[in-house]
C-alpha cells in the first residue's frame, strides 16, 4: 500500500492520548524533586477561607491497578493475578492519613486504573462511603472506569445504588476486527450489552475509542459513533493509537504479526473523528474528548483547569498549588505490595515546580480545554509570577500557525509590550487545527524559558 503524503504538512505527531500527556510534556529542568516517605499534611481543621484557592479539594482520584489481562498496547501501571481482598481497607487507611493535605468538600471522585470494575459492587460502595465521610458535594460527579466484560445488569444497578453517577467504558471499538487487532477481551455484542445495562441503570455513560488502528475500515469511525450515541452514550474520548516501548504490541509489530502504525493514516483518522462527531451531537471540548452539552467530564476538566486533587492508591498522583505559587505533586509508589504493606508511609516522590515553570505548565495544560481555554495573566496571579516574553512569543507563534486563537480582553492584563506585535491579554484557546498538534504547542510553551529563568 502506498504511503499517503500530504505536502507542507507540519511535521508534528497528531494529538496524543490524554493519558500520555505527562510523558510528552516531560519534567522541567526547574523542578525540585524530593524523594521522601512522608509529607506534612495541612491542618485538616483549617478555615477554608484561610486556605489558598489552589489547595482546596476539587477532586479525588483512586488508582485501582487490578486487571484481568494485559492489553497489548497498554503501558499504565497495572497488576494481573493479584487478589483484590484487603484493597479497600488499605485505601481507607491511606485516606484517613492523607485527607488533611487538602481542604474539603470535593466536587469529583474518579476511580481509574487498571480496571476498577475488577472490584465488587460492595467494595466500590465502601470506597464511595469513605470519601463521603471526608466531604463530597451533594451534586458531586462520582465516576469509574469499567471494562465491558465486567458489566451486567446487576453490576450496573449496583453501581447506581452505591452512589456512582458516571461510568466510562473501555470500549475502544465496536468493530470486531479492530478489537481482535487490539487484543481486547470483549466483542461488539458484549460491548453493546454493557452500554445498554449502564444507561438503563441511570448512569451518565461515556466511552473510550482508539482510532488510527492499521487496516481499519474507512467507515469505522462513523459506525462506532452511530452505535454508541444510539445506545445513549453522551461522552466519547478518542485516542490515537500510540506504540509505547515495553508493551506487547511492540513485539507483535517486530515479529510481523501486526502492521506498523502509519502517522498520516492516524492523523486522517483523528481529523475524520473531529469532522464526524458533531453530526452525532458530540462537541469537542478537550483535545481527546467530545460530549453532548452538559455531559462533559468534570473530573477530566479539573486536570486541565488547575484544580487540586488528592490521589490515593498505588501509582496515583496528587496535585495542588500552594500559597507560594508553586505547583506541587505527589507520586505514590507504583508497587502494589509495597503500598499494601504500609499505605500510610508508602514511598512517594514529591515535586515542587518553581512559579515560572508552574505557570508554563498551567498554560500548556489549560490549552487542552478547547472551550475554557486559558488566561495567562490570571494564571500568573495564581502562581505569584508574571508571564515572561518567551511564553507570549510561543503563544503568538502558535497563533500565527493557526493553532490557537485569542479573545482579547484589555482588563485581563498588559499587552506584549514594545516589539512583541500583538495583545497578550485575553483568553487563548486551541483551534480545531491546533488540537491535532496539541503536543507540539505544549512543548513550545513549556520550553519558553526567558534568559533570567
Amino acid at each position: 500500500m502506498r504511503r499517503r503524503r500530504r505536502p507542507r504538512r507540519p511535521r508534528r505527531r497528531p494529538a496524543p492520548a490524554a493519558r500520555a500527556l505527562a510523558k510528552i510534556l516531560g519534567r522541567g529542568a526547574h523542578e525540585r524533586k524530593l524523594a521522601v516517605a512522608g509529607h506534612p499534611p495541612a491542618d485538616a481543621a483549617a478555615d477554608v477561607n484561610e486556605v489558598p484557592t489552589g489547595r482546596r479539594a476539587r477532586g479525588v482520584y483512586l488508582h485501582v491497578p487490578f486487571c484481568r489481562r494485559r492489553c497489548s498496547y497498554c503501558d499504565f501501571y497495572f497488576e494481573v493475578g493479584h487478589p483484590t481482598a484487603g484493597f479497600v481497607a488499605s485505601v481507607a487507611l491511606e485516606a484517613q492519613a492523607r485527607h488533611g493535605e487538602l481542604v474539603w468538600p470535593a466536587q469529583t471522585l474518579s476511580l481509574g486504573g487498571g480496571t476498577p470494575s475488577q472490584l465488587g459492587v460492595e467494595e466500590l460502595a465502601r470506597i464511595v462511603t469513605r470519601v463521603r465521610h471526608f466531604g463530597l458535594d451533594d451534586d458531586a460527579e462520582v465516576a469509574l472506569e469499567v471494562n465491558p466484560e465486567d458489566v451486567d445488569e446487576a453490576f450496573a444497578h449496583g453501581l447506581r445504588a452505591a452512589g456512582f453517577t458516571r461510568a466510562s467504558v473501555g470500549l475502544q471499538s465496536l468493530d470486531d476486527d479492530v478489537l481482535l487487532w487490539l487484543g481486547r477481551a470483549h466483542d461488539r455484542a458484549r460491548g453493546m450489552a454493557a452500554l445498554r445495562a449502564l444507561v438503563d441503570a441511570g448512569l451518565d455513560v461515556g466511552v473510550d475509542l482508539i482510532v488510527g488502528v492499521p487496516d481499519e475500515r474507512p467507515t469505522r469511525v462513523d459506525d462506532d459513533l452511530a452505535r454508541v450515541v444510539d445506545a445513549g452514550v453522551g461522552h466519547v474520548s478518542a485516542y490515537v493509537l500510540t506504540i509505547e516501548p515495553g508493551t506487547p504490541l511492540v513485539q507483535l509489530i517486530a515479529r510481523g504479526r501486526r502492521r506498523r502504525v502509519d502517522d498520516d493514516a492516524q492523523a486522517t483518522a483523528y481529523e475524520r473523528f473531529q469532522d464526524r462527531a458533531p453530526a452525532h451531537g458530540l462537541l469537542q471540548y478537550e483535545v481527546s474528548s467530545w460530549a453532548r452539552p452538559g455531559r462533559e467530564s468534570r473530573h477530566n476538566r479539573l486536570y486541565w483547569q488547575r484544580g487540586a486533587y488528592l490521589g490515593l492508591g498505588p501509582g496515583a498522583h496528587s496535585f495542588y498549588v500552594d500559597d507560594d505559587g508553586r505547583a506541587r505533586r505527589r507520586h505514590t509508589t507504583a508497587r502494589l505490595e509495597a503500598w499494601r504493606a504500609d499505605p500510610v508511609r508508602a514511598a512517594a516522590e514529591h515535586e515542587a515546580l518553581d512559579p515560572a515553570h508552574s505557570l508554563r505548565e498551567a498554560v500548556a495544560f489549560g490549552l487542552r480545554d478547547l472551550q475554557a481555554g486559558v488566561d495567562p495573566a490570571a494564571l500568573a496571579r495564581l502562581h505569584r509570577t508574571t508571564v515572561g516574553p518567551a511564553v507570549w512569543r510561543a503563544l503568538e507563534a502558535a497563533r500565527s500557525r493557526g493553532d490557537v486563537s485569542v479573545d482579547v480582553d484589555a482588563a485581563s492584563g498588559p499587552g506584549f509590550g514594545p516589539g512583541f506585535g500583538g495583545p497578550a491579554a485575553g483568553r487563548w484557546r486551541l483551534t480545531a487545527r491546533g488540537a491535532r498538534f496539541a503536543d507540539g504547542v505544549a512543548r513550545d510553551v513549556l520550553g519558553a524559558v526567558d534568559d533570567a529563568g
